[in-house]
């Protein structure tokens, strides 16, 4: 028996429905699967592959593109089930894998050599960390960015298809007043790699873009090898991948794309939404299917999935429809606060484990990797196991350590390990001048009121104590009161952050107001740190290994779930601030929020819980997330203060489903028209701007009414800080007079600021 008659007896038909055996046996031109979250893509493309195989497609003219030389050798495995040792021949692999390949032959029309050198990512940041110490402005400059901050602003420039100086006005504000140095050190690093013989990861396809758009005899020889290009999670390409599809296909057209445009959720690694929308305007003629049976989740899971595809501006139409019987309905759970939430998931994990679920199949996923932090302390007091993934464990980050330092010498001013790492951030005092002022503190009988007196310190050391000094002597001889005791560490330890980490404080700081707001709510300050402190086991550990080869509880970022699935998964913290996040910039951030919504809550296989806390962590009232605001009677169970409670209760206005209103918002907060894409359309339709609205009175100030930049001597108000006067600005930051905090300065782009009446 041979190969053919081999595959012919596998009766095709009955392998794959009807929409899957259509997009598998799809001979000639594009065509674009949109494959609903559980649908079968991976089962799809594998059978396309091994049909074009069995048709007599010359196996080494079919491309297989994926994100993982895993991903493309597991497809070609399940291939050779099907055709045998042919399917050993297809080429299948990543788009860096294919970039290198064909550079090896061409590299010399680039300048390069046949041997050209590969640098990885450690091999960048060291470059760059030699030409950072070689640039003039490193000099004398704490707060210049390290090496490896540099690489990613290069690499993120290129994914992104921009340039640094762009890059960073939307994504490094805090950073720009070294824009001039990066672009010297940007131009000295192409110099070094072409002068060497060297590319970086990204250089691989910059380069093989660079040859395919440069000749067009070079062009059409590549593109002859493929007769047919498939390219997986199409989604997720980035504009140069793109372009690169387009380059190869072109004369052929046989070009097929899987991959879901509600699942595109990694804008800030470069993927762009754009690509999978746009391939029928690129590829004239497409085909477009649409795999819409389900087989990962019960039917009242895909509901609430179908009800957050419907809200999606621009889609592709499709309804997922349940391949398997009814099951529990969906569960939110609407809570007090994040300490309530914590509680409470960790008290229902504890119940699904005695229920008979194993660890493994349970997962609580969350928009930020900081939103676990309450629930890890509760998982730890617990003793529960978990690995974490998207995430540093909050225990293990070096401000949460030094947070946590403050608040053990209000327990124990003699904690002299404690004090040792304080003194660290003493502006002015090195390794050997903290020794010996810690010495010298533990020494006295009372040091607190008298820190900066210790001997021999230059001025600027003197201050910084001074300062130090006023915080442990507040905390220290006052009454232990948790909240004012977290306050005041806040307060003094994020004035300083910028200094200790210039590079990525904006998301540090967001971290300290969640471990500030878990201090505040405890009992006593020494029960907390009991709590945090707790030896966890063994197997509490971060994101080490496959987390599908793992046994115990996943905790993870919905961005690291994607492709996964569980039988039971909690996603927590879906309220408006932190699900969709406070800091989305645009109506697209909006929409990638919510199809972030939509992956998190299709990982579910048989039960689906979600939580929303009621209190934020400075005293305000969230609303429950706008994307399950307009949820239908009938498709989840919402239980308030434990008691069952309408679905209207998930009004963002607290009980009154306001659907005019409610829609004002939405539009104010989705400028884009929905538009749905027909199964068999061929051609996207131009967008079309839908009228808008005034918005109503009482409604929610949008992004458009907060201060871009605000004047000197301006009254704003905070989210987090309170009403203010602006006193001074310098580039992208403010220093503002808070009425009860006093000065702080901060970035306008991530401030929020709205403009008070004089």
């Amino acid at each position: 028996m041979n190969d053919r008659d081999r595959y012919t007896r596998l009766e095709l038909r009955g392998l794959l429905n009807e929409t899957q055996f259509q997009a598998a046996t799809h001979l000639d031109g594009p065509l674009l699967i949109v494959a609903g979250a559980g649908s079968g893509k991976t089962r799809t493309l594998v059978h396309r592959v091994a049909w074009l195989v069995d048709q007599g497609i010359v196996p080494s003219s079919i491309l297989l593109l994926t994100f993982a030389r895993k991903a493309a050798s597991e497809m070609l495995s399940r291939c050779a089930s099907l055709v045998g040792d042919r399917a050993g021949m297809v080429n299948g692999g990543t788009f860096h894998s294919l970039a290198n390949s064909i550079l090896r032959r061409y590299a010399p029309k680039l300048g390069f050599s046949s041997q050209f050198g590969i640098m990885d990512q450690d091999d960048s940041e060291t470059l760059i960390g030699r030409l950072r110490g070689e640039d003039p402005a490193h000099k004398g400059h704490a707060a210049f960015p390290k090496r490896n901050t540099i690489q990613n602003i290069f690499s993120q420039a290129v994914n992104k298809d921009t340039d640094v100086g762009r890059l960073m006005q939307s994504s490094f504000p805090h950073l720009l007043e070294f824009e001039t140095a990066l672009l010297r050190i940007l131009a000295a690093y192409r110099r070094h790699k072409q002068e060497n013989d060297l590319m970086d990861f990204d250089d691989l396809l910059v380069n093989l873009e660079r040859l395919l758009a440069g000749d067009e005899g070079v062009r059409r020889e590549i593109a002859s090898r493929y007769s047919h290009i498939l390219v997986d999670e199409y989604q997720d390409t980035n504009p140069i991948q793109a372009r690169l599809t387009a380059l190869l296909g072109r004369d052929h057209l046989n070009v097929t794309a899987v991959g879901d445009e509600a699942q595109s959720i990694y804008g800030f690694r470069g993927a762009n939404f754009r690509n999978i929308m746009d391939f029928p305007d690129i590829f004239q003629g497409t085909k477009i299917l649409t795999l819409e049976d389900n087989y990962r989740s019960h039917p009242q899971i895909l509901a609430v999935a179908n009800h957050l595809l419907s809200q999606a501006r621009e889609r592709f139409e499709k309804t997922l429809r349940a391949n398997r019987p009814d099951g529990p309905p969906v569960k939110i759970l609407l809570l007090d606060d994040t300490r309530d939430e914590a509680v409470t998931v960790a008290g229902s994990i504890e119940a699904d484990l005695r229920a008979g679920l194993a660890p493994r199949d349970i997962a609580v996923l969350f928009r930020a990797g900081s939103h676990s932090f309450e629930l890890e302390s509760q998982l730890t007091k617990r003793r529960l196991a978990y690995s974490k993934y998207g995430g540093r464990k909050f225990l293990e980050m070096a401000h949460t350590k030094d947070y946590l330092c403050y608040l053990r010498l209000a327990v124990n001013p003699r904690d002299g390990q404690s004090l040792r790492r304080v003194l660290g951030h003493v502006d002015g005092l090195g390794p050997k001048g903290q020794e010996k002022a810690a010495l010298w503190a533990l020494g006295q009988e009372e040091y607190l009121s008298s820190l900066d007196q210790a001997p021999a310190y230059k001025d600027k050391a003197r201050k910084s104590l001074s300062s130090l000094r006023d915080l442990l002597a507040s905390i220290c001889l006052g009454p232990l009161e948790p909240a004012l005791v977290a306050k005041e560490v806040f307060d003094f330890y994020s004035g300083i952050l910028p200094r200790l980490f210039p590079d990525d404080y904006p998301s540090r700081l967001q971290d300290l107001m969640e471990i500030r707001n878990m201090a505040a709510e405890a009992p006593d300050l020494v029960s907390f740190l009991a709590d945090t402190t707790l030896d966890p086991p063994n197997t509490l550990v971060v994101g080490q290994g496959d987390v599908k080869d793992r046994n115990d509880l996943t905790l993870s970022t919905i961005h690291s779930a994607k492709g996964l699935e569980w039988p039971k998964v909690y996603v927590i913290s879906a309220v408006e601030g932190r699900f969709p996040s406070a800091y989305v910039k645009s109506s697209q951030d909006i929409e990638e929020e919510l199809r972030l919504m939509y992956v998190a809550v299709t990982r579910a296989c048989d039960q689906l819980v979600v939580t929303m806390p009621l209190k934020d962590n400075w005293g305000g009232s969230p609303c429950p997330s706008r994307f399950l605001a307009r949820l239908g009677p009938g498709l989840a169970e919402v239980f308030q203060n434990g008691r069952p409670t309408g679905t209207d209760s998930l009004s963002p206005y607290h009980g009154s489903l306001d659907f005019e209103l409610l829609d004002e918002v939405m539009n104010s907060a989705h400028d884009l028209p929905k538009r749905a894409i027909g199964v068999q359309e061929a051609k996207i339709p131009p967008p079309r701007r839908a009228p808008g609205k005034a918005r109503g009175k009482g409604a929610a100030p949008t992004r458009g009414e907060e201060c871009q930049r605000p004047a000197l001597g301006q009254r704003v108000s905070h989210p987090v800080f309170g009403p203010g006067s602006v006193v001074a600005m310098e580039g992208p930051r403010a220093t503002i007079d808070f009425d009860q905090f006093g000065k702080k300065t901060i970035l306008v782009q991530f401030a929020k600021l709205v403009p008070l009446s004089p």
